[in-house]
């Protein structure tokens, strides 16, 4: 077979050799003759990729234009494939594969792209035959870089501001002013409370004294203060406005806590008939959600109407009892941000695969490149801001000497993510077996690149597991 020839007019003979490699072996296989013959030297590089089954023999190094010489000291016949694809496949029983004078040549997959990000280069596989190569080169190419953990857009969900609390004497008598109500951030799914976020409820007006006003949550660490709702009047002091979620006890503000950082990537990956896969690091955790802020305190109102107090209305002597002014609801604290995406793994160099083959060498060159390095983790999400909080109520238009009411804080900001866990570095590899360890015997030559390194993931020190560059490497049993 010749990769110069005339597709349309081919015909598997010296005179009119096939132009397909993979051709030339399924007619081989199909009429039991077992035997393929290649040309090698100037444009026959065969561009595909090929398949050989047990109980054919691939002949090249042979020169077409003189006779199928056979030249395979001085020219091997040559076959590569396109970018990540694996060029020679050897599988299936019964019988041999037996090749000479074949140089496999997995192209470089390059640095990383859109496409190519974690690509391998793998020359060829062997599965669960007996393969005979004879004066063979195989060649992996340079292995790509994992991709980095994909950023996040944006920022996560901003809190839900706190309502108004009720006008002063707007109540029956003898009746609370009701404060804000609560308001709630769901950061996660309606049946799952655990990441959400709430204002503190405001303080109700009464007739004598205001309501202090609920606290915000959730209650994020022991070092914040819980209690950041805001007092009501007490007859001596005026209300307190609800204080913001977040708040350290010496009130400086806070943070809510990060996410938990992503797992780095360990171990060395599998491999399979499709070639190599590397490991991942692990996502980053979700931040955690902020404090809601506390509920403004209430007013006290009117019970009996004196010279400087009272409602709409009112006289000096009337006993009105009607509640003053209720708190506003604090805001809801903001969303903790999503975790960081694990970084990628780098693609692995390797010139043969083996799984579960019997090998057998016969002056034979490995050649591989150098691993790709693991993709570094991404970082966590900004947490979201939290929401305003809600205004305290007011004093009606005729009333005479009432207070409005206290607002609510403002909700806390949600925690950052974690970031992400580095991903595994590439390997550099001779030959990557699962089953009995090969022997070597026959191999001439084993030339390496470096192995990749590890993505960084969530510790300043901290990364996937490295790449490795051996002559031989073990792995354990997989997917076929």
């Amino acid at each position: 077979m010749s990769a110069r020839s005339d597709a349309s007019n081919e015909a598997g003979t010296k005179e009119k050799p096939l132009s397909s490699l993979q051709k030339a072996v399924n007619l081989a296989k199909e009429k039991g003759i077992g035997r393929v013959y290649a040309c090698a030297g100037d444009g026959e590089d065969f561009n595909e990729a090929v398949k050989v089954p047990g109980g054919v023999a691939l002949y090249g190094g042979l020169d077409c234009k003189r006779g199928w010489k056979w030249v395979g000291d001085k020219a091997k016949t040559r076959l590569t494939a396109g970018k990540g694809v694996i060029p020679l496949t050897m599988s299936g029983l019964p019988g041999t594969v037996h090749i000479e004078d074949l140089h496999v040549v997995a192209q470089s997959t390059g640095q990383q792209d859109a496409d190519g990000a974690g690509l391998s280069s793998i020359a060829a596989v062997a599965h669960s035959t007996s393969v005979e190569l004879v004066r063979c080169v195989l060649e992996a190419g340079l292995a790509a870089s994992g991709a980095d953990g994909a950023a996040h857009t944006g920022t996560a969900a901003q809190g839900t501001p706190g309502e108004a609390g009720g006008t002063a004497c707007s109540a029956g008598r003898d009746v609370d002013v009701r404060g804000g109500p609560t308001v709630t951030n769901e950061c996660g799914t309606p049946d799952d409370a655990g990441d959400d976020s709430w204002g503190g409820k405001g303080g109700n007006g009464t007739v004598n004294t205001g309501d202090r006003g609920e606290d915000g949550r959730p209650i994020l660490t022991v070092t914040k203060d819980a209690e950041n709702g805001g007092f009501g009047h007490n007859g001596i002091h005026d209300c307190a406005p609800g204080r913001p979620g977040n708040v350290l006890n010496d009130g400086v503000p806070g943070t809510a806590a990060s996410g938990s950082p992503g797992v780095d990537a360990t171990g060395i990956g599998e491999i399979s008939l499709n070639g190599y896969a590397g490991v991942s690091g692990g996502d980053g955790g979700r931040g955690a959600p902020g404090q809601g802020g506390g509920g403004g305190g209430g007013e006290r109102g009117v019970y009996t109407a004196t010279e400087n107090r009272y409602c709409p209305g009112g006289r000096p002597g009337d006993e009105q009892r009607r509640a003053g002014a209720a708190g506003g609801s604090g805001g809801a604290g903001g969303c903790g941000g999503r975790g960081g995406r694990g970084g990628l793994p780098g693609g692995s160099s390797v010139a043969l695969i083996s799984l579960d083959a019997a090998l057998s060498f016969e002056d034979v060159t490995l050649k591989a490149g150098n691993g790709g390095n693991g993709g570094n983790g991404g970082l966590g999400q900004p947490g979201g801001p939290g929401g305003a909080g809600g205004t305290g109520g007011k004093t009606p238009d005729g009333s005479t000497g009432l207070r409005a009411a206290c607002d609510g804080g403002t909700g806390g900001t949600g925690g950052t993510g974690g970031k992400g866990g580095g991903g595994q570095g590439g390997h550099s590899v001779g030959i990557a077996f699962r089953g009995t360890p090969p022997s070597i015997e026959g191999i001439t030559a084993i030339e390496l690149g470096d192995a990749g390194t590890g993505g960084q993931g969530s510790a300043a020190n901290g990364s996937g597991a490295p790449g490795m560059a051996s002559n031989t490497l073990a792995f354990n049993a997989s997917q076929p």
